[in-house]
């Protein structure tokens, strides 16, 4: 009898301990893990330089005024044009690439870095423990957020007044990475139209780089609804559209296998966007990282808006 019981205890200790840990999490839990394992990574970073497909992002975490805080740098090229945005840790500044302009806005939280901004709003967050999810063939938590506008941060639409934002976070339950976030975005545009954006960026092929654990491939789709309904392209979008795919795969068509296999690699992300958007399947970005570099010696120039030349 003794055996038998021992033996009914080992099956249910066996069978039952996923669905056991997964009783026993909660937000608070899943939040405490994904940033002491940010932190750990973190140990010894002072700069982080990222080259991706479409530009470069400087990081450097200094002290002001007694709090350690990142100043962050994007620069992105589009058209020939340079895009810039910095945070200094106080002041976000941006240049319009056309006429030059300089602007500048105080904020009270890093809109470039996810993580950043979830430890500052840790103890201030609503959140809700969702239970488990296979994301890529990992197992995560999911976090569903009342209010996930200050952990937006970049993607935060700045065109949109009265803003409401809910979203989801799915995080690894090994590694403690964000490897899904969701936005639900309601708000009031320029024109008083009624808009909902959907945001959904997933954070894939995760890389080691010195111990700091980076997405080398991020993808961001984006749908969006104005007045409640989903504007499709206009027949004369589509058309220009289609044409374009056309001439690009004529172009292909006409190259050398080598320049071919090239020109397919550097334009694979824009044909897909394409694609998705003739499908009516919004607008897919996917940013590719490059190269990783961390502690090279930023110089604090980088991080100085008043150095964007007006």
């Amino acid at each position: 009898m003794r055996t038998k019981i021992l033996c009914l205890v080992m099956i249910v200790l066996f069978v039952l301990p996923a669905s056991s840990l997964a009783g026993k999490m909660t937000a608070e839990k899943v939040i405490q893990n994904c940033v002491a394992s940010y932190e750990e990574q973190m140990k010894g970073v002072k700069d982080i330089t990222e080259v991706t497909d479409r530009g470069v992002t400087y990081q450097k975490w200094v002290t002001i005024e007694g709090e350690t805080v990142c100043k962050t740098r994007n620069e992105m090229e589009m058209m020939g044009k340079k895009f810039v945005t910095i945070y200094d840790g106080i002041y976000q500044w941006g240049q319009d690439p056309v006429s030059g302009e300089v602007t500048k806005e105080k904020i009270d939280y890093n809109p470039y870095e996810t993580m950043e901004n979830l430890e500052t709003i840790m103890e201030t967050i609503t959140a809700q423990y969702g239970g488990t999810e296979e994301i890529d063939g990992y197992e995560t938590h999911i976090l569903s957020i009342e209010d996930i506008t200050k952990l937006m941060g970049s993607a935060k639409p700045a065109e949109m007044e009265e803003l409401k934002a809910s979203g989801k976070l799915w995080v690894d339950e090994e590694d403690w990475v964000i490897r899904k976030m969701e936005m639900n975005i309601e708000g009031v545009d320029e024109e008083g139209e009624e808009r909902t954006i959907k945001i959904t960026i997933e954070r894939k092929d995760f890389h080691k780089d010195n111990g700091l654990l980076t997405p080398y491939r991020t993808v961001m789709t984006t749908v969006m609804a104005i007045g409640g309904e989903v504007p499709g392209l206009s027949p004369e979008q589509e058309q220009e559209m289609r044409q374009a795919l056309a001439e690009i795969q004529k172009q292909l068509e006409e190259m050398s296998p080598e320049e071919r296999k090239l020109a397919e690699a550097f334009m694979k992300p824009r044909i897909e966007m394409m694609e998705k958007m003739l499908a009516g399947g919004g607008m897919e970005t996917v940013t590719e990282v490059k190269k990783v570099e961390i502690n090279t010696g930023l110089s604090d120039d980088l991080f100085d808006g008043s150095k964007l030349k007006q």
